[in-house]
């Protein structure tokens, strides 16, 4: 994501114990928030890859006016972080590893998380696709990230994003759900309460 001048023109339930067959089929519970963690980060990171193909195919020549004068879709090549700010001669590298630390970490919290939010591995899977997307494409694009969809930000310039962007705003509006959920519980065992 970068910011551009404008162009001139729950709680767990217990359940009795499944039989032989349906306990074979299930996943172990442990695994489940992993799987879903996993599914949801590749299917992110496979639609924003798709897309910004997509884009660089279609809109290399032109833009696509989709509101007006407010929003249009347009490819910006992003050598910077996110909103095009420039760290320095290490930018790339420290692009790389800020990201491969975010996954790292998404990973190891979604067992943890999921005791509190069941959205805990959609939460961190829209978090750790975005990051893989926008990842991949900074090490295999040697011009930049694809960002795509350019909104007029009212001042004379407009930010313009990918949809590995949207994952991952997504994902820190739920990260804010999951924070509050945390504090609740927190509170609850401070009062020696326990979960309605």
């Amino acid at each position: 994501m970068r910011v551009s001048p404008l162009p001139d023109a729950g709680r767990s339930v217990s359940r009795p114990a499944a039989g032989p067959a349906s306990s074979a089929a299930a996943a172990p519970p442990a695994t489940r928030p992993l799987v879903l963690f996993a599914a949801c980060a590749l299917a992110v990171a496979a639609v924003d890859l798709a897309s910004k193909e997509l884009a660089t195919t279609m809109l290399a020549t032109r833009d696509v006016p989709l509101l007006g004068q407010f929003v249009h879709l347009a490819v910006v090549l992003n050598t910077q972080s996110a909103f095009g700010v420039s760290l320095g001669a290490y930018t790339w590298h420290i692009n790389i590893a800020l990201t491969v630390i975010a996954l790292i970490l998404s990973s190891a919290l979604c067992q943890v998380l999921v005791r509190i939010d069941v959205w805990a591995p959609i939460m961190l899977g829209l978090i750790a696709g975005a990051a893989t997307g926008n990842l991949f494409s900074l090490v295999f694009s040697p011009s930049g990230v694809v960002d795509f969809v350019a909104v007029n930000r009212g001042d004379g310039r407009e930010l313009v994003f990918n949809l590995a962007d949207v994952a991952a705003l997504v994902g820190l509006v739920l990260v804010v759900r999951t924070g509050v959920r945390i504090v609740r519980a927190i509170r609850r065992e401070g009062s020696g309460r326990t979960p309605a």
